[in-house]
């Protein structure tokens, strides 16, 4: 028996998000914070591309994805590998901003792996160890 998968038009995934909208008004969920609103931003999507896809799909190139934040109009979107991020940038990048554009029109959507990232964290947190060890030896200094 053949399956064939129903594909919902784009005006039931706007409702769909405006339902789940109203329901994060009550819960009073902080959209200030980058981290909170990157994750039920994907969250959304997630189910979404879930739906469009077919769950196989879906499981093979969005499952192990983790949102990271939304950085002027960009959600971060984190996956394992350089593959994956390519894989997803040439063939569904297109469809994740449409649907993207659905949830809000400003926003867009970025796909980095976790190898290109972790050199950035590692920087990052170097850059802060070398700051407060200057910070701590001028406190002593000045003492």
């Amino acid at each position: 028996m053949k399956k064939t998968r129903v594909i919902k038009k784009k005006s039931s995934l706007k409702n769909r998000w405006l339902g789940k909208q109203s329901r994060l008004t009550e819960k009073n969920l902080n959209f200030a914070n980058p981290v909170v609103k990157a994750s039920y931003v994907w969250s959304i999507l997630s189910d979404q591309l879930c739906d469009i896809l077919g769950p196989e799909i879906h499981h093979q190139w969005f499952k192990s994805v983790k949102p990271l934040n939304i950085s002027h109009n960009v959600l971060m979107l984190e996956v394992p590998n350089h593959f994956a991020a390519q894989w997803i940038h040439t063939h569904y990048h297109e469809l994740v901003d449409v649907l993207l554009t659905v949830i809000d029109k400003r926003l867009s959507s970025f796909f980095i792996s976790q190898s290109e990232r972790k050199p950035q964290v590692a920087k990052q947190e170097v850059l802060e160890s070398t700051t407060s060890k200057i910070n701590s030896k001028s406190e002593d200094q000045n003492s």
